[in-house]
């Protein structure tokens, strides 16, 4: 299936991406990039609360339930989200509605009423949206970890949820403020991933549906900093410790640096159906490990996630380490487990093809980390070009010592896992054993200079008695 996006920049500033695919519906988001990051104490939580206004109706939907039923009678669904560094409105549809598709969006955009009763009435499900976050284990060890290694708390909240306080108190005023100042067509991006029988034509229609954003500049995301940590998040109600070990990035999310984190990542895969063997196959400790990373587009950490009973922490930390510098030193990837990989990638990438909205995502994705076009052929070529060589060369220095962070959520257990790690991953060990081995080598070649000369004294000798 063929990958031929176009990028366009329109008069106003506003980015478009049309995606023509061999399909009968159409993927469409409309993305702003601002988000949870971006808030101040006092906004915390109000990208959220401004994405629930933008669907509760507009002058041409009363209701929310106006805007669902147009657009299912059209043949579509329609969502939002909020994140760390975004906000969007999305949806599929059947190709033919594509222009009423695109004329909801900017409509809702443009026009939604933000009602005062409506708003009065909406803190309740948020609030509620947010007591089912607090209540949620996943959520609560992703704002651990982003406290203890970013500096990134909300007080009695979370992060893009904001908090109670600040949800009973969010006025019209104010979000029509934040909008101002956050939403404009400098950093908006349309992506259509579908059927799209003109190019030109959606073109024109969403510059014209678009021109009402201004174009301004909007100010910087504040940078995050990394402290590395070790950390216990005592959750009671927990059965098993869930283990994250992490360093810091070695590589900025660049496009330069593409290439280098793919080798990391082949690292990465390996590292980890390495520690399943050890860990679950060979030990039995743990049912699961999967690599993962935390931060956002201005720090990253990646690692290890695994969980275990409290009684074997202690041990599965000593073998991911032991195991850690195995690999590290001696049983990098090979060709033949490149090639698996690469294998396995195929399929990944006839899904991607496949399908219009996880091509969709993946422009916009793309577009938020480098503002650029995603170029599917050549990011397989580099990534498919990755070679043992280029692994080690790339992954040096992963295991900084001083840049390691272990946060543990659970129940409570015995060791000092940092200790532990220290004990059985000594990444100097090589070093000091060619140290060795180089030291050795200088004192017997000095010992047998030292003969030698000796010898050549002797001889002289005797050649002078007779």
């Amino acid at each position: 299936m063929k990958f031929k996006p176009i990028m366009r920049k329109l008069s106003n500033g506003v980015t478009v991406i049309l995606d023509p695919v061999e399909a009968s519906t159409d993927a469409v988001m409309v993305c702003f990039q601002t988000g949870g990051q971006d808030e101040k104490p006092n906004e915390y939580g109000l990208t959220h609360f401004c994405e629930h206004m933008f669907c509760k109706g507009t002058k041409r939907f009363a209701t929310a339930r106006d805007a669902k039923d147009y657009i299912e009678n059209n043949g579509g669904y329609t969502n939002a989200s909020t994140s760390l560094s975004t906000l969007s409105f999305y949806g599929r549809i059947i190709a033919e509605k594509l222009s009423v598709f695109i004329s909801f969006f900017a409509d809702r955009i443009k026009n939604s009423v933000f009602d005062e009763k409506v708003l009065e009435n909406e803190r309740g499900p948020i609030l509620d949206e947010l007591r089912r976050g607090l209540s949620s284990t996943k959520r609560q060890q992703t704002e651990f970890l982003r406290t203890k290694l970013f500096n990134v708390f909300v007080p009695d909240g979370l992060v893009t949820l904001g908090n109670p306080q600040n949800i009973k108190s969010f006025t019209r005023e104010q979000m029509m403020d934040f909008i101002s100042r956050r939403m404009a067509a400098n950093n908006c991006l349309v992506c259509v991933s579908g059927k799209i029988d003109d190019c030109e034509k959606i073109f024109k229609q969403i510059e014209k549906l678009f021109s009402f954003l201004p174009t301004r500049d909007i100010a910087p995301t504040k940078a995050w900093t990394y402290s590395p940590s070790i950390a216990h998040n005592y959750i009671k109600s927990a059965k098993n410790v869930s283990v994250e070990i992490l360093f810091r990035d070695l590589y900025k999310r660049t496009l330069d640096n593409f290439y280098k984190r793919k080798c990391v990542s082949a690292f990465e895969h390996f590292f980890s159906d390495r520690l399943y063997d050890v860990l679950r196959s060979e030990n039995g400790l743990t049912y699961a490990v999967r690599t993962m990373y935390a931060g956002n587009n201005t720090v990253e950490v990646r690692g290890i996630y695994t969980e275990s009973a409290p009684e074997n922490i202690a041990r599965a930390v000593a073998l991911i380490a032991k195991t850690a510098y195995r690999v590290y030193t001696k049983d990098l990837p090979k060709i033949t487990d490149l090639q698996r990989y690469k294998n396995q990638r195929k399929l990944n990438r006839a899904d991607f093809l496949e399908d219009n909205e996880n091509r969709c995502d993946t422009l916009v994705n793309w577009w938020k980390d480098y503002h650029a076009l995603y170029d599917f052929k050549k990011m397989c070529d580099l990534q498919d070009m990755v070679s043992p060589s280029d692994i080690k060369k790339y992954t040096r220095g992963y295991f900084d010592i001083d840049n390691i962070s272990i946060i543990t959520h659970g129940p409570n257990f015995d060791g000092d896992l940092k200790q532990i790690w220290m004990d059985n991953f000594n990444v100097n060990e090589e070093l000091n054993l060619k140290s060795l081995k180089k030291s050795c080598l200088n004192k017997a070649t000095k010992r047998l200079k030292e003969s030698e000369n000796k010898k050549a004294i002797k001889a002289r000798e005797n050649k002078k008695c007779r």
